[in-house]
C-alpha cells in the first residue's frame, strides 16, 4: 500500500542527496557525457562546412536561409545524421539515470570511475524516454491539428509561415527597434495559433507528466516498462506530487539566481588583465568558474533525477 508523499521530506531528501552523492553522480555521468559531448560535435562537423558557418553573420535576418548553403551533406542525409546522434546521446543518458535511479530507489551503488550501462535498466529507461516524448509531442500535436482545423488553418499555411517567423524573429534579436509590419504580423497567424495551441495542451501536459513522474525511475528499478503502473501508483497522489515539483521549481529558481550572481562575479574576477598578480588571479578564476559550472550541473542532475527516484520509491513502498 503507497503511503502519500510527504513534500517536505522528499524534497529534502533529493537536495541532500545532490549534496552528498555529488561525487557518485559524477562518477556516473562524466564518461557518457564527455562521449555524447563528443558524438554530438562529431556530426555537427559531419553536416556542416565550418568555414562557411563562421562566414556567416548572426545578425543577418537572411542568416536562417543561408544556413543550409552551409551543409556539406544533402538535408535528408543530415537529418538522419542529426536523429542517430540523438538516439546515440540519449542511450548515453539513459544509462546514467539508470544508475541514479537505483541507487536511490533500491540502494543499487555500481562502483568504478568509468561507467557505461547499456543493460536492462538502462535499456528500459531508454524507452521510457522515447515513449514520453512521444506522448508528450502526441498530445501537443492532437490538440494543435485541432485548434488550426477549427479556425480554419492548414498545417501546411503553419510550415510556410515558419521561416518568415524565425526571419523576423533574428531581425528582433538583432535590432531592439525592430517593428514588423501589419502585412507580416498576419502572416504569422499560424503560429500564433501554434502558441495558443500550448496554452491549451498545458495542462493536459501537466496532468500527464505528473502521473507519470515514477514511469522512468520505476522501468529502471522493476524488470517492466512501468508506464501503466505509474499511472496506478499515482493515483490519489496528483495533488501532493504536484505541489512537490511547484515547490522544487522555487527552490531551483533561487538557487539559480543565487549561481548566476556567483558566477557574475566570478567571471568579472577572470577577466582581470594586466601584468603579474592580475594576470595569475584571473587565471584562477578562469579555473574556479569552470569547476564551479561543472558542480552546478551536477548537483543539479543529482537532485532532478532523485527526487523522480525518491517519489517512485515512496509510493512503491512507503519508505
Amino acid at each position: 500500500m503507497s503511503q502519500r508523499v510527504p513534500v517536505g521530506e522528499v524534497l529534502n531528501e533529493a537536495f541532500q542527496f545532490g549534496l552528498h552523492r555529488w561525487f557518485t553522480v559524477l562518477r556516473f555521468a562524466w564518461l557518457p557525457f564527455v562521449l555524447a559531448g563528443a558524438v554530438a560535435g562529431g556530426v555537427f562537423w559531419f553536416i556542416f562546412d565550418q568555414e562557411a558557418l563562421k562566414a556567416l553573420d548572426e545578425n543577418d535576418p537572411e542568416a536562417l536561409s543561408q544556413l543550409f548553403s552551409s551543409l556539406k551533406v544533402a538535408p535528408a542525409t543530415a537529418m538522419l545524421a542529426g536523429v542517430a546522434a540523438l538516439i546515440a546521446i540519449l542511450i548515453a543518458y539513459s544509462g546514467v539515470f539508470a544508475s541514479i535511479y537505483r541507487l536511490v530507489a533500491l540502494g543499487e551503488d555500481r562502483p568504478g570511475i568509468f561507467q557505461l550501462r547499456f543493460d536492462g535498466p538502462a535499456i528500459r529507461v531508454f524507452w521510457a524516454q522515447i515513449i514520453l516524448i512521444a506522448i508528450n509531442n502526441g498530445i501537443f500535436a492532437v490538440i494543435a491539428l485541432a485548434t488550426l482545423t477549427l479556425n480554419g488553418v492548414g498545417v501546411g499555411e503553419v510550415q510556410a509561415a515558419w521561416p518568415e517567423f524565425l526571419r523576423l524573429m533574428i531581425a528582433s534579436a538583432a535590432d531592439p527597434s525592430f517593428e514588423p509590419t501589419q502585412a507580416q504580423m498576419q502572416a504569422l497567424a499560424p503560429i500564433g495559433l501554434l502558441v495558443l495551441s500550448g496554452f491549451f495542451a498545458a495542462p493536459v501536459l501537466i496532468y500527464v507528466n505528473i502521473k507519470l513522474v515514477p514511469f522512468p525511475p520505476g522501468s529502471a528499478s522493476e524488470n517492466r516498462l512501468l508506464l501503466f503502473g505509474a499511472f496506478r501508483m499515482t493515483a490519489g497522489h496528483f495533488w501532493s506530487i504536484l505541489g512537490l515539483y511547484i515547490l522544487f521549481i522555487l527552490a531551483m529558481i533561487v538557487l539559480g539566481i543565487v549561481y548566476t550572481l556567483a558566477m557574475s562575479f566570478i567571471e568579472l574576477m577572470a577577466s582581470l588583465g594586466g601584468a603579474g598578480a592580475l594576470t595569475i588571479i584571473g587565471a584562477i578564476f578562469t579555473v574556479v568558474a569552470f569547476a564551479a559550472a561543472i558542480a552546478y550541473q551536477v548537483f543539479v542532475i543529482g537532485v532532478q533525477l532523485s527526487l523522480q527516484a525518491i517519489v517512485y520509491r515512496r509510493l512503491k513502498t512507503g519508505a
